[in-house]
């Protein structure tokens, strides 16, 4: 599977010259020792194209890191249990693009995970919102600061929208005053056209059975346009 995806790879960014950036998808079915699927983005094109390249890597070692972790457990696995079972790992990698200019990339993508007798699969949603020009992935302050008319006040907005929500429908949340008291930089977000979505992970905020947790801003409202 990794070397189909290498030479897949290499064909793409010697083939493909353009002057803006776009991005196919590459997927692939496991069907040796992990179970399940991947489907992630590959960028391309764009003028500056050792920063769409360093994005790119940055992704496929996110992914290399995440299968080796749970191909090593699988490996554990049928070193420690009876013969007569089978143990097994799936694992899905899935991303969604948010937005994408000639100068800024903004997706996320989703881990699943589910090993053999563990409760639930869990799910972990990393973003990456990468700035083309300066190459290098902006954090939540990053981004806010350089694209925000008014720093201060876009946290302010966004807080405010995020307990506007909450209290909209409480019971499905917990831990919640603890939680927001503060938005760190590390604080998982992403961008779409419209809208700047700020992620609190299963359990951060809420139970398992309610999901992980977006809350979505208009960019308008934050004084945010990006070309």
């Amino acid at each position: 599977m990794k070397k189909f995806l290498s030479i897949f790879l290499l064909l793409i960014l010697f083939s493909i010259t353009l002057y803006s950036i776009e991005y196919v998808t590459l997927s692939s079915e496991l069907t040796e020792n992990l179970g399940g699927r991947i489907s992630i983005p590959f960028f391309y094109g764009t003028k500056d194209a050792p920063s769409a390249f360093l994005l790119n890597s940055y992704l496929a070692k996110d992914v290399e890191d995440f299968l080796s972790e749970y191909l090593d457990q699988l490996y554990g696995l049928k070193n420690s249990i009876d013969e007569s079972e089978e143990p097994y790992v799936q694992v899905v990698i899935e991303s969604e693009i948010g937005f994408v200019s000639d100068s800024f990339v903004s997706f996320y993508t989703d881990y699943f995970s589910y090993v053999y007798h563990q409760a639930h699969p869990m799910t972990t949603r990393e973003t990456y919102n990468y700035d083309l020009t300066l190459s290098k992935f902006l954090n939540l302050y990053d981004f806010l600061d350089l694209y925000s008319e008014d720093t201060g006040e876009s946290f302010r907005i966004i807080k405010e929208s995020i307990i506007e929500e909450i209290n909209a429908d409480p019971k499905i949340y917990f831990n919640v005053d603890e939680t927001l008291d503060t938005i760190g930089y590390d604080r998982d977000y992403y961008i779409t056209n419209e809208d700047f979505v700020v992620i609190y992970q299963l359990y951060e905020i809420a139970p398992y059975s309610s999901g992980i947790r977006e809350f979505k801003i208009p960019l308008k409202e934050l004084g945010i346009e990006i070309q």
